[in-house]
C-alpha cells in the first residue's frame, strides 16, 4: 500500500484501487451506516464533463478504516503545489459542479484528488462530511477550518476557497491561522489576515484585488476563472515596476500590518477583559492606569472627538499638509477617502524611503515654492500639495471645499532634467459629515476637477 495525505493506493490480487484514507480506527463506524456515508458517489471532472466515481468497499489497513473505490493515480491537495493551473483546474471543476446537487458542508482539501492526467476528484461528500466532523482539532485546523467562511455558501464560499489557496500559492502561508477553531473564525469574520503584497510587492493590482473581493463575499468563480487564465499568460508580478517602486510599497504595507496588529491587539484585549472592565468605574481606572504607557496611543479616543463638523473638515485638510494618516483616518471613512488615504500614505513613505537613500526628502510644501518665488524645479523635486483653501457650508451636514492641488508634472522622457513647473489643479470638493462614535466623520466626498 502506498499513501498520500488522505488516500492511498491498495491492491486485491492483481488490482488496484484508490482509497481514502479516513484516518478512524474502526470502532468509530461501529453502528454507523456506512452504506448511507456511501450513497453520494464522488464526481470526477474533466473537459468531457461529469462523471461517477462510485465507492466499492471497506477494508482496515493497521487499524485504520479505508474507503475504496476505482483506481486513478494521482494525489490529493495537501500533497500538491499550489499553482495557478492546479487552481484554475479545481475552478473550472467548481464551477461545473455548481448546479448539481453536490452536498459539501465543508470544503477540506484533503477531499479534492487531482489525478496525474488532470482530472479533479471530488471525494463522496457525505462520507467526506462524516470524517470531517469526527477529525481531531489540529487536523482540522489545517485541512477545513482556514478554507470556509462559514457564513458563506454557494458561489461566494467557492470563491473564499479559491482566494484562501491562491493566497496560499503567493505566501506559502495560509491566510488566518489561528490555535483554535474560534480564533481562525474570528479572524475570517474581521478579514484579518496579512497582504499578499508583504511577501510579493510587485504582485498586479487585480490579484490582490480579488482576493480581497472573495474574503469580503463579493467575488465569483467567473471572476477568478478569468483573473488565473490572465494569470497563467502573464504571471502574477507587474514587470514594469521598479526596485524602488517595491521598496516603497513593502515599507508602506509594513506600516498597514503593524496597524492591523495593534486593531487585532485592541480588540482582543477588549474581548479577553470584558468582564473584568464592566465591574465597575474604580476597575477600569486602575486597569488603564497600569496599562497606560504600552497601550493609551491605541486605546485612545479619534482626535475628532469634541470637535464640530467645520473643525474636522479643517483637520482633514490639514492633512494634506502633515501627512500624518492617522488622523486623517480619524476624519474621514475609509470608503469615502480611500484614495486620499492612499496618496498620502505613499507620498509619505516615498519621501521616507528617499531621505534614507539620498539624505533629502526631495518634497516641498507648495507654499514653501510660492513664497520662494514659484520658480521651475529640477527633476526629482516633487512640489506636493494644496494652497488656497476656501470651505463653505451648504447644508446642516455638507461643505464644499476649493483649493488648488499641487503635483509633479509627467514627463514622457525619463532622461529629460530640463526644470519645469508643478501641475496646479483647480478642485472642488463637496463633503457630508455624519456622526460617527460620537464624532463627527465625513462620510461622503464627490471630487470634481
Amino acid at each position: 500500500m502506498s499513501k498520500t495525505d488522505g488516500a492511498a493506493v491498495i491492491e486485491k490480487g492483481t488490482d488496484k484501487y484508490l482509497a481514502i484514507n479516513s484516518g478512524l480506527k474502526n470502532k468509530s463506524f461501529l453502528g454507523v451506516n456506512t452504506s448511507k456515508l456511501q450513497a453520494l458517489p464522488g464526481l470526477i471532472i474533466d473537459n468531457e464533463g461529469i462523471r461517477n466515481w462510485k465507492l466499492e468497499g471497506i477494508t482496515e489497513i493497521e487499524g485504520i478504516t479505508y474507503h475504496y473505490g476505482p483506481f486513478l493515480e494521482g494525489k490529493t491537495l495537501p500533497d500538491l503545489e499550489i499553482t495557478p493551473q492546479l487552481l484554475l483546474e479545481l475552478t473550472n471543476a467548481l464551477l461545473i459542479i455548481k448546479d448539481n446537487k453536490f452536498p459539501v458542508r465543508q470544503f477540506s482539501i484533503n477531499s479534492v484528488f487531482r489525478a496525474n492526467d488532470g482530472k479533479i476528484l471530488f471525494f463522496p461528500p457525505l462520507l467526506m462530511d462524516y470524517l470531517n466532523s469526527h477529525r481531531s482539532g489540529k487536523d482540522s485546523l489545517n485541512m477545513i477550518d482556514p478554507w470556509n467562511n462559514p457564513k458563506l455558501g454557494g458561489n461566494e464560499g467557492r470563491s473564499f476557497t479559491i482566494a484562501a489557496l491562491a493566497f496560499k500559492s503567493i505566501t506559502g502561508e495560509q491566510p488566518f491561522n489561528g490555535e483554535t477553531e474560534e480564533e481562525i473564525q474570528k479572524f475570517i469574520a474581521l478579514k484579518s489576515y496579512k497582504s499578499p503584497l508583504l511577501f510579493e510587492p510587485g504582485l498586479k493590482k487585480e490579484i490582490v484585488d480579488l482576493i480581497d473581493l472573495s474574503f469580503s463575499g463579493e467575488a465569483t468563480l467567473s471572476q477568478w476563472k478569468e483573473l488565473l487564465s490572465t494569470w497563467i499568460r502573464k504571471g502574477s508580478e507587474n514587470s514594469s515596476m521598479s526596485v524602488l517602486e517595491k521598496e516603497n510599497i513593502t515599507l508602506l504595507e509594513a506600516q498597514k500590518e503593524k496597524k492591523r496588529i495593534r486593531n487585532r491587539n485592541i480588540a482582543d484585549f477588549f474581548h479577553n477583559n470584558k468582564n473584568k472592565l464592566i465591574i465597575g468605574l474604580a476597575s477600569v481606572v486602575l486597569l488603564a492606569a497600569v496599562l497606560q504607557a504600552p497601550i493609551s496611543k491605541y486605546l485612545a479616543p479619534p482626535i475628532t472627538l469634541g470637535m464640530s463638523q467645520r473643525e474636522v473638515i479643517d483637520l482633514y485638510y490639514d492633512c494634506f499638509r502633515t501627512m500624518d494618516t492617522e488622523i486623517l483616518e480619524d476624519c474621514i471613512t475609509s470608503k469615502a477617502g480611500k484614495g486620499d488615504i492612499n496618496e498620502i500614505s505613499t507620498i509619505y513613505v516615498t519621501s521616507k524611503v528617499r531621505s534614507s537613500y539620498e539624505g533629502s526628502s526631495g518634497l516641498i510644501s507648495p507654499d514653501q515654492w510660492i513664497q520662494e518665488g514659484k520658480n521651475p524645479v529640477a527633476p526629482g523635486v516633487n512640489i506636493w500639495g494644496i494652497t488656497d483653501l476656501k470651505i463653505k457650508r451648504l447644508t446642516d451636514d455638507s461643505f464644499e471645499a476649493v483649493y488648488t492641488k499641487w503635483q509633479p508634472t509627467p514627463s514622457d522622457d525619463p532622461e529629460d532634467i530640463t526644470p519645469r513647473m508643478p501641475e496646479g489643479i483647480e478642485i472642488k470638493d463637496v463633503l457630508h459629515v455624519s456622526r460617527i462614535n460620537d464624532a463627527w466623520m465625513i462620510d461622503q466626498l464627490n471630487r470634481l476637477y
